[in-house]
């Protein structure tokens, strides 16, 4: 049988198939556009007419003109924007029923050879709809109607600057100039050469922003007046320009500022994105994008306040329209009262639960928490570096979770010349050695890339680990640099040593434990206290106050308590005591209260203790202020030495006043103790006193004398730490050999912070504050740079004010840590004790500097938020 084969053709039948196919195949292409037809071509390439009767706009067939309306964003909007209306499509498809395949090759050919009919359609001006006549702006720049579509409209296909065959008879302005004492008037019209500018090396430049309105017979500048802003009172973008005597001064000013290239910048990014194949997919994702920032600024600003407060986020529940879904979704609920977006948003994403992006619930406030903490940290890390020279305050307590926070607190100077303490950090659980204490503050150091070397001072309070001289931490950090001078807590000494005096006698304990068991009497019912409410009815009067170990300003609110009120507090004592109905218990405690408020020694320490208390409040207050410095300190321990050595001689004053606060004059007798006589010792009689000269040899003397000793110790040892920078304080005052002497010193002490020059910069100093009213030159440090700020002096006098600079950083007390652990208390409960250090770190800064929490620009939060959460994958 034989075998089917396939017959193979000859090489002129191959040659003749190929031939056909290759026909085909063009008449095919000839049909499809070209790829770069999908995209805008702003610039149409000038070819020559075609000698064919049909349009070129419309030479294209019909499943081109599809796939380009199809592909093309802006031409599948509405009819305003569509490059091709129906009348050219219903003309090209009449057009193009008439041609055969071979004509419509031909003709592709010979129009275009670069690019299809398709791209040649795209390259002409976008023509809106002539129904709507709002589509097409009016070539007028006063009577442009700025919106999105106008802007998209010059954007896309450019402005014509109206200056071609038109007339500036209308740009006519009056100008007068005087000639020989006269005055003479004279036309100025608009010059078309303004629309040049000529560079320094003679080239000419056409300023093509410029478009001109014949209405107005002004000029405008395009790309300001399409996007500047509407508030703004620019006169190319909102007036108009006429001014033509000085037409190119005024333009060359304004194509230089930065608005004006901003504006032109933002044109050309608009004219861009408007003619992109994905520019309604832009549109969208803008759009969507404004949406959900427009959600995370509310965020923002309910977490900010939320936390700069203190307040606790979170409640029993996260669900909108809960009464216990805590204070942040209760902010938004409120908001949304009166904002119709949020209401909008909470309505449909509020309760959705998990899965759904609503950027409303407990994780995204927890990661804006995170942002906003390091934001302010690395602020304040900043300014610590650049204000270089710094100190440190480092104190430690126990949490409610029974974990210790050590406290770290920066102190230096700011830009305007006023210190400045900044909470940075806790750190848990770093104990309690100094050499752990040391570790953890090289570690924050380290951490935050801040040299140690910088640092001029440190202040801690008195205990031994911390001030001690051979292995406390203030002995190692001036290990590692011994500039950094150790001032002990000057608010925390004053109560040492009212603390000291409080306990130097018997009569002084027992008079604070007497106002503590006035306070405990009253406070153990309701009843007791409001019957001394009921006898404390004038509006002035204070009521009783406790005691506090730490505080010595409620020591003085209690003995003033008693003080001002001693006849109210008998008289609510004796209707206790002579209540028949009232317990034998109570009485008991009535009568031992009201045996020693009757006793002139009790009398005489109430007024005694009022005094002093009264002084050392308040300057435990100023002591307190952080623009206090250790001049200052000085001056004020020494006031209230002197005030103390009055009050040694007072003693008959204080006793008057006793006398009349409990109405007796006898002083309370001991029996006076036998004391058995050794064989070696004669039998003279000892020297005892009684009575009133017993009480103010052993009690008043004692703790006067008390006071007077601890005040002169601590006295001493912040003296020691102001001789080397005392001589500035009082630089009027001294001759100019003592002025150099002592910035000889100085600059010895501290060779890698000033010059030799320092010396001859302190004498001229010197005569500068000698020209200054005297009550100016007698100011504090603090007064002096600010001085030098505001004066801007620095560069007169530079290792001056470095010198400055470099005291009023040391610290005079640490009471900004003892203020930061009130803020753990209030962001750390009992509620919330299970905390991590991270989030506690956050709140904490975010709370203890509230004022650079409240500075926190939005975007930049919400930008760090969209970077934290993009999930978009590196390509290596």
């Amino acid at each position: 049988m034989a075998k089917n084969c396939k017959k193979q053709l000859s090489g002129a039948e191959n040659r003749k198939k190929a031939k056909i196919k290759a026909i085909k195949t063009a008449n095919v292409l000839s049909k499809i556009p070209k790829l770069n037809a999908y995209f805008n071509v702003k610039n149409a390439v000038n070819r020559p007419e075609n000698t064919s009767s049909i349009d070129q706009k419309s030479i294209v067939d019909e499943n081109s003109y599809d796939v380009i309306v199809n592909c093309n964003p802006s031409a599948k909007q509405s009819k305003t924007n569509v490059s091709i209306n129906e009348v050219e499509k219903e003309k090209f498809e009449t057009n193009f029923s008439s041609l055969s395949n071979d004509s419509i090759c031909s003709l592709h050919k010979s129009t275009i050879d670069e690019s299809t009919y398709a791209e040649k359609i795209k390259a002409q001006p976008v023509t809106p709809n002539i129904n709507d006549k709002t589509a097409i702006p009016n070539k007028d720049p006063a009577l442009w109607n700025i919106n999105e579509s106008t802007i998209d409209y010059f954007a896309l296909n450019g402005f014509d600057q109206n200056l071609k065959n038109t007339d500036f008879s209308s740009s006519k302005k009056l100008y007068i100039r005087n000639i020989r004492g006269k005055k003479q008037s004279y036309f100025r019209y608009f010059n078309p050469n303004l629309i040049k500018t000529k560079l320094v090396n003679g080239e000419s430049v056409n300023r093509m922003f410029i478009v001109y309105s014949e209405s107005k017979g002004c000029i405008y500048c395009a790309p300001c007046r399409l996007f500047g802003s509407p508030n703004t009172s620019n006169i190319f973008s909102k007036f108009g320009f006429c001014d033509w005597k000085k037409g190119d001064q005024k333009l060359s000013s304004h194509e230089n500022s930065i608005n004006h290239k901003t504006n032109v910048l933002k044109m050309k990014k608009r004219g861009s994105e408007v003619g992109r194949i994905d520019h309604q997919l832009i549109l969208q994702v803008q759009t969507e994008t404004n949406y959900w920032k427009e959600v995370l600024i509310r965020v923002v600003a309910v977490v900010k306040s939320l936390s700069s407060r203190g307040l606790a986020m979170r409640g029993h529940d996260d669900k909108f329209g809960s009464s216990q879904n805590g204070n942040f979704v209760m902010s938004l609920e409120l908001i949304a009262e009166f904002d119709p977006f949020l209401k909008n948003h909470i309505s449909k994403f509020g309760n959705k639960g998990k899965g759904t992006t609503s950027y409303l619930s407990f994780t995204v406030f927890e990661q804006f928490i995170e942002i906003m903490g390091e934001k302010v940290k690395k602020t304040i890390v900043n300014e610590i570096k650049n204000a270089k020279y710094f100190s440190i305050i480092v104190d430690s307590t126990p949490d409610i979770s029974h974990t210790d926070q050590l406290a770290f607190i920066f102190r230096y100077v700011a830009n305007n010349g006023e210190p400045v303490e900044r909470f940075l950090q806790f750190l848990a659980n770093s104990g309690h050695k100094s050499k752990d204490l040391a570790d953890a503050v090289f570690m924050v150091l380290g951490e935050n890339e801040i040299d140690i070397n910088n640092c001029r001072g440190q202040s801690y309070d008195n205990a031994s680990n911390m001030s001690g001289i051979y292995s406390g931490l203030q002995a190692r950090i001036k290990e590692a640099c011994h500039h950094a001078v150790y001032v002990p807590c000057a608010a925390h000494s004053l109560n040492l040593v009212g603390e000291c005096s409080a306990n130097c006698c018997i009569y002084a304990i027992d008079f604070f434990n007497f106002l503590q068991n006035i306070y405990s009497f009253f406070s153990a019912s309701t009843y007791r206290w409001d019957v001394l409410d009921q006898c404390l009815s004038k509006p002035d009067n204070v009521t009783v106050k406790r005691l506090s170990d730490t505080r010595w300003a409620a020591r003085y609110e209690a003995c003033l308590s008693l003080s001002r009120n001693w006849n109210e507090i008998l008289k609510a004592l004796n209707i206790f005591f002579n209540n028949p109905t009232e317990n034998f218990k109570t009485k008991c405690e009535c009568k031992g209260l009201l045996k020693k408020m009757k006793s002139l020694e009790m009398g005489i320490l109430v007024s005694v203790w009022n005094d002093i208390l009264e002084r050392f409040n308040i300057i435990s207050k100023k002591l307190q202020n952080i623009h206090i410095d250790l001049n200052i300190v000085i001056t004020l321990y020494k006031s209230l030495i002197n005030y103390i050595m009055d009050l040694r001689n007072s003693f008959s004053h204080y006793e008057k006043l006793g006398i009349e606060k409990t109405g007796t004059i006898e002083y309370k007798v001991s029996r006076t103790k036998k004391r058995k006589m050794p064989f070696d010792e004669s039998s003279q009689v000892d020297t005892t006193f009684v009575g009133k000269k017993s009480f103010e040899i052993n009690t008043f003397f004692i703790i006067i004398d008390s006071l007077l000793t601890e005040l002169r110790k601590r006295l001493n040892s912040y003296e020691k730490i102001n001789i080397s920078f005392g001589f500035l304080f009082n630089i009027t005052e001294l001759s100019v050999l003592e002025v150099r002497q002592k910035a000889e010193e100085l600059q010895k002490q501290y060779p890698q912070d000033l010059d030799i020059s320092f010396m001859n910069e302190c004498i001229h100093f010197r005569s500068y504050l000698k020209g200054l009213p005297e009550s100016v030159s007698t100011k504090s440090v603090l007064y002096l740079c600010k001085v030098m700020k505001d004066d801007n002096l620095q560069d007169v006098y530079p290792y001056v004010n470095i010198a400055l600079r470099m005291f009023l950083c040391v610290p005079a007390s640490n009471t900004s840590a003892e203020r930061s652990f009130s803020t753990l208390k209030r962001v750390k409960t009992y509620l919330r004790s299970s905390m991590n250090d991270h989030r506690l770190n956050s709140l904490a800064i975010l709370n203890i500097e509230s004022r650079l929490t409240n500075s926190l620009n939005y975007d930049e939060i919400i930008e760090d938020f969209a970077r934290s959460n993009a999930r978009r994958k590196k390509i290596n």
